[in-house]
């Protein structure tokens, strides 16, 4: 990668996401209903209230992650459990509205540089490792 390779389609991960107890594919699921939150704002998918809104049928998710409904349902429950996402039913045969959710965060300031870490100030996983044996690491578990 250089400075002028175009990067690929991505979606948005929100780093709150990290720290929260949910599963993988809720996690992907959000990820990709806030990405589908920002063409909703850009096309002016907005309810009376002036709240931003999605329609994503199941059958859509399931396709575009590749996993089936029951896993999907659960996730869309799963968030909405977390407060990430409230659904509107919208009578029949009209399809559901998704509310995405963005948590109040405290405002977090970062500096405009990065430090190195350091070799010896490095997150260890307590693993013994030799990186010089045969060109390649062996670890020694504790007995753990």
């Amino acid at each position: 990668m250089t400075a002028d390779t175009i990067l690929p389609r991505f979606l948005p991960y929100p780093y709150f996401l990290l720290k929260m107890d949910l599963s993988h594919t809720a996690r992907l699921l959000y990820g990709l209903l806030l990405d589908r939150s920002t063409l909703s704002q850009k096309n002016g998918w907005q309810d009376s209230e002036g709240r931003t809104y999605i329609v994503y049928p199941v059958s859509e998710i399931t396709e575009m992650l590749d996993k089936g409904s029951t896993a999907i349902k659960s996730a869309l429950n799963e968030l909405d459990a977390a407060g990430l996402l409230v659904r509107e039913r919208r009578g029949f045969s009209a399809p559901n509205r998704l509310y995405v959710k963005i948590p109040q965060m405290p405002v977090v300031q970062f500096s405009d540089h990065m430090t190195a870490i350091q070799p010896e100030n490095r997150p260890s996983d307590s693993r013994k490792s030799d990186p010089h044996k045969d060109g390649k690491p062996t670890f020694a578990l504790d007995g753990k």
